[in-house]
């Protein structure tokens, strides 16, 4: 049996903790407590439309007959959302997609008629090469789908290299129809992989509304959010505020966090303050984008 001391123990202990709605944008974590989550829900199609221009305010909506506004929380914050950040991404994969057949274009014609290629022909000198390596994003699917453009794009580039030299030192006769062969497989590998990406980002391109309340019943407000996370269970001694200590001294901080929650194994958490996010004088911090 358990002493009253451990029993105790573990009270004051379950007391000192938090339990925190976790959600992303981009690469922040947001969070709030679980008590001011009224509800999620999917129907964001029912936001009606007012005539009213404010940061992130985008309609109201009807909660059980009551009249709720809707905030676009990475707008009313100042940054950017993830389906803004995905949107320039599905945008990101179109615009190599398009530099591709280009870049296999104008060599052809260089192969032809001896034009001067002005483009990168080294996969080490070409862009694209460096941003499929250095992807990474939450979603590990997507990240092995971006990796896998890797070794298709540098053949191309090394195809290319092959085919300059060997006109440089046999002339044009079988070269041109040779790269072309071989470039236009490596390019449908490429497309592949572009349409398969874009399938990824686009399947979790959605949004969701999440009910604020103050007193566990009613709404206060509804927020936009588009990567909820999980709801995680924080120790006080893992709190820094905002209110005293070092984050104190930037006000801009103070004026729409209460702290931040730090774990070794974890993002840290922001935890806003459901009362600021409303006020006049909200206060929007810096985009990491």
């Amino acid at each position: 049996m358990e002493s009253n001391t451990s029993v105790s123990s573990k009270a004051r202990k379950f007391k000192d903790q938090r339990q925190v709605f976790t959600f992303f944008v981009e690469e922040m974590m947001f969070g709030l407590s679980v008590d001011n989550v009224l509800m999620l829900d999917q129907n964001i199609d029912k936001i009606q439309r007012v005539p009213v221009e404010e940061q992130g305010f985008c309609g109201v909506i009807k909660f059980q007959g009551v009249v709720v506004p809707v905030f676009d929380f990475a707008h009313r914050v100042g940054v950017r959302s993830g389906l803004d950040a995905k949107k320039q991404l599905l945008e990101q994969i179109k615009q190599r997609e398009r530099q591709h057949l280009e870049w296999v274009k104008q060599l052809s014609q260089s192969l032809t008629h001896g034009d001067a290629f002005l483009l990168d022909l080294a996969a080490s000198d070409c862009d694209s090469a460096l941003w499929f390596r250095q992807f990474d994003s939450r979603d590990e699917a997507l990240n092995d789908i971006i990796h896998a453009f890797i070794d298709p794009h540098n053949q191309l580039h090394q195809t290319g290299e092959q085919a300059l030299n060997q006109v440089r030192r046999e002339g044009s006769d079988n070269v041109v129809n040779d790269f072309k062969h071989k470039a236009n497989q490596l390019l449908l590998t490429l497309k592949t992989l572009g349409r398969r990406a874009k399938e990824q980002i686009e399947s979790d391109m959605r949004q969701v509304l999440l009910f604020i309340t103050d007193d566990g019943k009613t709404p206060r407000y509804a927020l936009l959010i588009d990567e909820i996370n999980d709801v995680i269970s924080y120790d006080a001694a893992e709190f820094q505020s905002t209110t005293n200590g070092a984050l104190s001294q930037i006000k801009k901080i103070r004026e729409i966090l209460l702290g931040i929650y730090s774990r070794a194994d974890l993002k840290d958490c922001l935890l806003f303050d459901i009362n600021k996010l409303t006020d006049e004088q909200q206060t929007q911090v810096k985009s990491t984008a």
